[in-house]
């Protein structure tokens, strides 16, 4: 199916604010800049306000303050309706009395398109999306993966400037939501339309991001790609969020660029202002094995969690939670170990704002 590159467009939020009774924001001062054809995800934890900045976007919450753009043109006061924007949800949200047929092509007969390109749109998007065989099922016949298939179908069919997703496979089982990833990521490769992703699912938002929005309680923490999410954290928070299973966080003295963790001494590789920093330091990148420029710590083991290929350690040191993952083999029944941790592979955080020590 060919999409008419003109429809395309970019979205541009200006200072937004957004509180209900006048309360606490919940959407604080953001402001944010989707490029034409990226697929943009939006990842936080719940109540963070993900969910509503997208009602925004579409139109469905009214804005307090700043502004909404699409393609240089303020949306803030257009109906939803004619903002031609496409949405996929949660619950699918597909007309229950209605077989696939008739819920792909009820929009656009709700718009005056001609029947005969309705039916060619029809064709065209249920090969695409390959659902082909199910056009004369109703909803209540299909399995979550078909019917979320369908959604998907009755967005992309309007040729919409924008895609919204609100967490739409949220309702799926472990093997379907990865199947179903793959799908969208396929499909917004061919389409190439912009898009907005919002999810709680960090997995979900490092395959399927060309960038990642990180939210907190209404502020953006960091904007990056995947890559520079996970590996460049700018803060704190972004650290502990973004990672599965998550960084080990740990608080440390510092005197003359020295840091003291668990009794032992490490040379800082950055200048130190602070009196007190958070050392980060990701799980697979704790050794098992002596290696240069590293300290040596012995672990107490609580738990050993085999995943074929690799094996989670769980452990605590000082009464202080601490996770291992690791591609060597690791005997169930052992209580503690040696671990090894290396000056460069630490994350510094600063203990006054929680943003990132950068190397000098």
């Amino acid at each position: 199916m060919e999409i008419n590159r003109k429809k395309m467009s970019y979205l541009n939020i200006k200072n937004v604010i957004k509180n209900y009774n006048n309360e606490d924001n919940i959407i604080k001062n953001l402001s944010l800049k989707v490029e034409k054809g990226e697929f943009l995800v939006i990842v936080g934890p719940s109540g963070c306000g993900k969910s509503t900045l997208l009602r925004m976007i579409a139109g469905l919450e009214d804005i307090n303050s700043g502004e909404i753009e699409i393609n240089g043109k303020i949306i803030n006061n257009v109906p939803p309706a004619d903002r031609n924007i496409a949405m996929v949800f949660q619950n699918y949200a597909l007309y229950p009395h209605m077989n696939v047929e008739k819920n792909l092509s009820y929009g656009l007969k709700n718009r005056k398109i001609p029947k005969a390109e309705i039916a060619t749109r029809v064709k065209d998007i249920s090969k695409l999306l390959q659902i082909e065989d199910l056009l004369k099922r109703k909803p209540s016949e299909l399995s979550g993966g078909q019917r979320q298939r369908v959604a998907m179908g009755r967005a992309i069919i309007r040729e919409p400037k924008i895609f919204l997703f609100d967490e739409p496979l949220s309702n799926l089982d472990a093997k379907l939501r990865t199947q179903m990833r793959i799908e969208i990521r396929k499909l917004h490769d061919k389409l190439k339309i912009t898009s907005v992703y919002v999810t709680h699912d960090q997995i979900e938002a490092m395959t399927l991001a060309d960038r990642i929005v990180v939210l907190n309680s209404g502020i953006i923490e960091q904007v990056g790609t995947p890559d520079e999410i996970y590996h460049e954290p700018q803060s704190l928070f972004v650290s502990k969020f973004m990672g599965t299973p998550p960084m080990n966080i740990f608080k440390s003295k510092v005197y003359d660029n020295v840091a003291n963790l668990f009794g032992k001494e490490m040379k800082l590789d950055r200048n130190i202002n602070d009196n007190e920093v958070y050392i980060g330091i990701r799980p697979e990148d704790i050794y098992l094995e002596p290696i240069e420029n590293s300290i040596k710590i012995e672990i107490n083991i609580d738990m050993v969690e085999k995943l074929g290929s690799e094996s989670l350690i769980y452990a605590n040191i000082d009464n202080h939670n601490f996770i291992v993952k690791t591609n060597e083999k690791i005997n169930k029944s052992l209580k503690s170990l040696y671990v090894y941790i290396k000056n460069e592979k630490m994350y510094l955080f600063s203990a006054k704002d929680e943003k990132l020590i950068k190397k000098q």
